[in-house]
C-alpha cells in the first residue's frame, strides 16, 4: 500500500496550495489600487514633442503593481471628466479631479500640463507640471518642471520617485496571475502523479517499483 501513499500526498500538498491560490480572491479585490492617466494640456507644442509627453508620461505611469487606466480606457465612459480636468481650471481642478476619481473609482489620477516657452524654434523649453490627485484624502501633489525637451527623463525620474514609487502596492499581485500559476501546479501534478503510477504499474506487474536489475546471474 505504500505506493499509494505518494500521489495521494502530492495530490492533497497541490490542492491545499490551489486553495490559497483562489481562496483569497474576495479579500484580495478589497485591496486593489486604480491608477488613472488623463493625458496631457499642452500648449504651444509641436505634435512630435506632444507624442514624446505622451510615451513618456503614459510608460511612467503604467505600473504594474496597481490596476492602471490609460486615457484611453478613461474616455470611453468618463470623457466628460476628461475634458473638463484637461481645461485645467484651477479653481475646480481639484473638483473635477474628485469626480472622476468618484465616478471611475480611482485611488489616483495623473494629469501633465505643459507650456513650450522657447523663443527659438529649434529647441522646446517645457514649463509646466504633472499633477497627482489622491482620492482617499482629497489632496493635489505638484511636480514643477522647466526643462529643454531633450532633458525630460531627469524630469521622469524624479517623478517616478516623488509619485510613482510613493503608491501603494496592490495585494493582488499573485492573484493577477493566478491562471498561469494554476497551470503550472496542474502540470506539475500530472508529471508528479504519472510517475508515482508508472511506479505502481511496476509493482503490480510483479516488481518492487525500483530500477534494481532483477536478472539472474549465470552460474558457471
Amino acid at each position: 500500500m505504500r505506493y499509494w501513499y505518494k500521489p495521494i500526498s502530492i495530490f492533497l500538498s497541490i490542492n491545499l496550495i490551489i486553495a490559497q491560490v483562489s481562496g483569497g480572491k474576495s479579500q484580495e479585490a478589497s485591496k486593489l489600487v486604480h491608477v488613472g492617466y488623463v493625458g496631457e494640456s499642452v500648449e504651444n507644442i509641436s505634435e512630435n514633442y506632444q507624442n514624446l509627453v505622451h510615451q513618456k508620461m503614459l510608460s511612467l505611469v503604467n505600473q504594474n503593481f496597481y490596476e492602471f487606466y490609460s486615457p484611453e480606457d478613461l474616455s470611453k465612459s468618463h470623457l466628460k471628466h476628461l475634458d473638463k480636468i484637461l481645461l485645467n481650471k484651477e479653481d475646480s481642478l481639484s473638483n473635477d479631479l474628485s469626480n472622476l476619481a468618484k465616478a471611475a473609482n480611482l485611488d489616483y489620477i495623473f494629469v501633465t500640463v505643459l507650456n513650450n516657452i522657447s523663443e527659438d524654434p529649434k529647441r522646446v523649453m517645457l514649463k509646466g507640471e504633472v499633477l497627482r490627485y489622491q482620492a482617499n484624502n482629497n489632496e493635489l501633489y505638484r511636480y514643477e518642471m522647466l526643462s529643454y525637451a531633450e532633458d525630460i527623463n531627469l524630469h521622469i525620474q524624479a517623478i517616478k520617485k516623488e509619485m510613482i514609487d510613493t503608491i501603494p502596492h496592490s495585494v493582488h499581485t499573485i492573484g493577477r496571475n493566478r491562471t498561469y500559476i494554476l497551470a503550472g501546479i496542474a502540470i506539475i501534478l500530472a508529471l508528479a502523479l504519472s510517475q508515482s503510477f508508472a511506479d505502481l504499474g511496476k509493482y503490480l506487474a510483479g516488481g518492487d517499483g525500483s530500477e534494481k536489475d532483477t536478472t539472474p546471474p549465470i552460474g558457471n
